[in-house]
């Protein structure tokens, strides 16, 4: 019996230090989600494209439908335009909360929802009787569930990708441009032949696509890799509130053991300029209603608003949305007024649509190459779309707007591929998920007052000169502010830096 207890006792210690060395041996390891850069993130891309294809194309052809719904509902273009100012504010308003739900959910789930959301919203804006349920039924529902598919789709495709990851975003971003070029002659036609009612319904089926499309956003799973660095800085509102696999969703998860050791990896704080170990915080301690709250403030990154160059971003957005849906709203009821039979200024928003393709493809692979700086390409964009827009009443032919909208459609591209991998740049990836939805807050709310601030000029004068003298005006006012973002950042750095 003593001999027997003996060999147990042994037993008991040999397990004991083989788990110690286990323990010790993956305290060397880290678990990270490394980019395909290639490979299965094309398909990714390519469904990402589809997507947007369908949920951008039918949002920036609503210019054709509004001008419908006026006539149907006998109400001032004022009033109608609310219903475009409310379906885009709703989805740019929408990106924190798509954010959120991607890190907790993930990509697809999120994209999912929202494409039921926003055929239900068609759906029933097909059955409205009065200009008011449509406030709801497209500008509510419609608006979210593009925010929804929109958040999730521009920055989830950055994940899959390294060092090709503007020419990604870039060609799924393409989607845009092509959904307009195919969106504004096929929701012509649906409104010649079904009405107002028919296309809604039809549209309601076509929405129902970026189900399938979203379901390919498959999360990448975790890899375990030895730990290449000890001492890593990391910031102090940053830690404990996301991990890299955790931003990808852990649908596919790793076995608990590993999730395990990979948080007790980022549970670290800088405190007195060294970097050391920190327990978390023990919930017991904590109230549950202030735990909670912590919770979602980290979920949501507020944090992001200390930074002075991410608030000079957030106000130059603001202005540059005041004006920027004006001529995808209102250049067909321009050109109409102009003179232009009915059936050849659609042609217009499709002339916007493949010159925004082709420029998204172009400038997200000029993005990737060294030696461009990505801000000047940004306000090179900016600074050209503000002049046109303010130019836009002297183009007195139909020529000539073909023109407008070729260049306008190549310079919009450069700001939509350049901001994300631009916030990148100056903020960090980790942080480009949360900041670009929080910019998308501000494009919502000028968005909210651009668009009927608009209608109403048109009201007041008669056409839509003063309308395009005023959304070029504060495009370019968007631009002037992002001149000094640059000297902005390094003044950051190195502020940081030296704290």
């Amino acid at each position: 019996m003593a001999c027997e207890a003996q060999i147990s006792s042994r037993n008991t210690d040999s397990n004991d230090a083989i788990q110690t060395t286990n323990e010790e041996d993956e305290s060397n390891y880290e678990y990270v989600t490394v980019p395909p850069d290639g490979g299965y993130g094309w398909i990714v891309t390519a469904a990402s494209l589809l997507c947007l294809l369908i949920s951008d194309g039918i949002l920036f052809s609503f210019g054709l439908i509004l001008t419908d719904l006026k006539q149907v509902f006998d109400v001032p273009v004022a009033q109608v335009a609310w219903i475009f100012s409310i379906v885009n504010g709703s989805s740019l308003i929408s990106g924190p909360v798509a954010s959120a739900l991607s890190n907790r959910f993930g990509f697809r789930t999120v994209v999912i929802i929202g494409s039921l959301i926003g055929s239900v919203g068609l759906f029933t804006s097909s059955f409205a009787q009065s200009i008011d349920s449509l406030f709801f039924t497209l500008g509510v529902l419609f608006g979210v569930a593009d925010g929804l598919i929109f958040t999730p789709i521009v920055v989830g495709v950055g994940f899959y990708f390294d060092k090709r990851r503007a020419l990604a975003t870039g060609i799924a971003l393409c989607g845009s441009g092509a959904g307009t070029f195919v969106f504004a002659p096929v929701i012509y036609l649906l409104l010649e032949t079904y009405t107002v009612s028919g296309a809604f319904l039809i549209l309601s089926g076509i929405y129902l696509n970026c189900a399938v499309l979203g379901s390919l956003l498959v999360p990448l799973k975790p890899q375990r890799r030895k730990k290449l660095q000890e001492d890593v800085k990391l910031f102090v509102d940053d830690v404990v509130t996301q991990s890299v696999p955790h931003t990808f969703n852990e649908v596919e998860r790793v076995d608990q053991n590993e999730v395990t050791v990979q948080e007790q990896l980022v549970k670290k704080t800088v405190h007195s300029g060294k970097l050391e170990q920190q327990c978390a915080s023990d919930p017991i301690d904590q109230k549950p209603v202030q735990k909670h709250l912590a919770n979602v403030l980290k979920l949501f990154k507020f944090s992001l608003f200390r930074s002075p160059t991410f608030v000079v971003v957030c106000v130059s957005s603001f202005f540059q949305s005041i004006g920027w849906f004006v001529p995808s709203v209102y250049l067909t009821a321009h050109a109409t007024k102009m003179g232009i039979p009915k059936g050849e200024a659609p042609f217009l928003l499709s002339v916007i649509g493949i010159a925004s393709m082709i420029g998204r493809i172009f400038n997200g692979w000029l993005a990737d190459q060294p030696c461009v700086n990505l801000l000047f390409l940004n306000n090179v964009g900016l600074s050209v779309a503000g002049v046109l827009i303010t130019l836009c009443p002297f183009f007195f032919s139909y020529e000539l707007l073909v023109v407008f909208s070729a260049i306008f459609g190549l310079a919009s591209s450069c700001t939509t591929v350049v901001r994300p991998i631009l916030l990148g740049k100056l903020l960090g990836l980790e942080n480009v998920s949360n900041g670009y939805s929080f910019m998308l807050v501000f494009y919502g709310v000028a968005t909210l007052s651009g668009i009927p601030i608009a209608g109403l000029l048109y009201d007041i004068f008669g056409d839509y000169h003063v309308a395009f003298y005023l959304a070029g005006s504060s495009i370019l006012l968007s631009a002037f502010i992002c001149y000094p973002l640059g000297m902005v950042n390094r003044w950051e750095k190195r502020l940081n830096s030296s704290n």
